[in-house]
């Protein structure tokens, strides 16, 4: 029995003291070439990343990956399997995201043989893709079909596509670099995959009663917020997947929608039996009502100030554009001064407080911020505008022809004339 248990003794010992003499505590050697520390990189770009990694033993896998100041992998990982004790490494790594943000990033180069990881970090200076203006889109309805024309940068127009359906609104994803056109009666709210021309996703209009069946639109931050005839409002992501769902009040339909700050979806609700308009609040998690008022005016234009402050421009019951203050948590309205402008036909945020407004087919200035109102072009029949903060042009149209000006000194930059009267005017940008 001793016997026996001095040979297990003697066993188990062999055993540990292989076990411990096998045992690997060597990390592999990476040495990195490229790329450099503090190397810039300029937008989309392709990089070479260079190596020579060597172990004691086989070299399992080697990982290069690009990780933000959180540790965060922004871009896609490389993985090699050289199953070699010295190893070259030689790849190329894509920078194919035209939305990653200027700054400082760091290169994750590790080795690793199975047993021991080594890593070298190689920070790098990327200098993001420019914003740019690919295009500016038209759109124009002939009553059951949208044409659309895509204007260059010098303001010539070409056909672009034709939708089936009237026209209530449209916009430009170019982060997904999709074209969104939403009818209200006959139609549909339909995408286009501005990469390929192809339809992206779209969703046919339920033709009951009552009609229209969409009666608001609006795009922001890729998602998409219609309001229904029968007083819904629906929210659809950039898949034209559901997301969001509010009720109106009772009786009433939802014309113009606006997200102030992220937290609230502000809607302008007309009554379906009368005259009667109210503004009402809801949280833009839940889409649980909030607070309301009743403006019982024509709202044109709904606007963030402040984060407890929304502006409206809106036209009274006689016809006239007015300005009013609307104030989160107490509900209050007031009218802070007369803007005294005719009928207000459109309307457009040049910077917060600061608007322009098309009224009597002039665009005339408003100032919320020091009160006051100051003509800016006369006589250019204006009925629609636009305005494009990157290039800081302002887009007046007129019937079927559109005006493209310098916002800051109201030189005209050209023209364009569309074959039936334009609709929409909507900004494509590469990002």
């Amino acid at each position: 029995m001793t016997r026996r248990i001095f040979n297990s003794i003697m066993v188990i010992s062999i055993l540990l003291f292989s076990c411990k003499k096998d045992k690997d505590d060597v990390k592999p050697l990476i040495t990195v070439t490229a790329p450099t520390t503090n190397q810039q990189i300029n937008g989309i770009d392709t990089i070479q990343v260079l190596a020579a990694i060597s172990d004691d033993r086989n070299i399992e896998t080697v990982r290069v990956s690009l990780r933000n100041d959180d540790d965060i992998p922004v871009l896609s990982t490389i993985i090699k399997q050289p199953n070699t004790k010295n190893y070259d490494l030689h790849t190329f790594y894509f920078f194919d995201d035209i939305h990653l943000p200027s700054g400082f990033y760091y290169f994750d180069i590790s080795a690793s043989d199975g047993e021991n990881t080594a890593h070298v970090f190689i920070d790098v200076l990327l200098n993001e893709v420019p914003k740019a203006r690919n295009g500016i889109f038209i759109f124009s309805n002939t009553g059951s079909i949208s044409d659309i024309y895509v204007l260059d940068n010098n303001y010539n127009g070409t056909y672009y596509n034709s939708l089936s359906g009237d026209y209530l609104g449209s916009a430009v994803n170019s982060y997904d670099q999709q074209l969104v056109h939403a009818s209200g009666i006959t139609g549909s709210i339909s995408t286009i995959d501005l990469k390929t021309g192809g339809m992206y996703w779209n969703i046919p209009i339920v033709n009951t009663p009552p009609t229209p069946y969409y009666t608001g639109f609006l795009y922001d931050h890729e998602n998409i917020f219609m309001g229904l005839r029968n007083g819904n409002v629906q929210g659809y992501d950039k898949n034209g997947a559901a997301n969001y769902s509010a009720v109106a009040n009772s009786g009433y339909y939802v014309e113009s929608v606006h997200i102030h700050n992220d937290d609230y979806l502000v809607t302008e609700q007309h009554a379906v039996s009368s005259s009667a308009v109210q503004l009402v609040l809801y949280w833009t998690a839940s889409g649980a009502q909030v607070q309301q008022a009743t403006i019982n005016e024509d709202i044109k234009g709904i606007y963030s100030r402040t984060a407890n402050q929304i502006v409206l421009l809106t036209n009274d019951a006689s016809s006239m554009g007015k300005l009013i203050f609307y104030d989160i948590p107490s509900g209050l309205t007031s009218s802070p001064f007369s803007i005294g402008v005719a009928q207000i036909d459109d309307c457009v945020e040049i910077s917060t407080g600061i608007y322009l407004v098309a009224e009597g087919g002039n665009v005339t200035l408003i100032n919320a911020n020091n009160f006051s109102t100051l003509p800016y072009l006369t006589g250019v029949g204006a009925n629609k505008l636009k305005y494009d903060e990157l290039t800081d042009e302002l887009f007046v149209v007129s019937g079927n022809s559109l005006s493209a000006y310098s916002y800051t000194s109201k030189s005209l930059k050209g023209n364009y004339t569309n074959p039936n009267n334009i609709l929409g005017v909507d900004f494509w940008y590469n990002k």
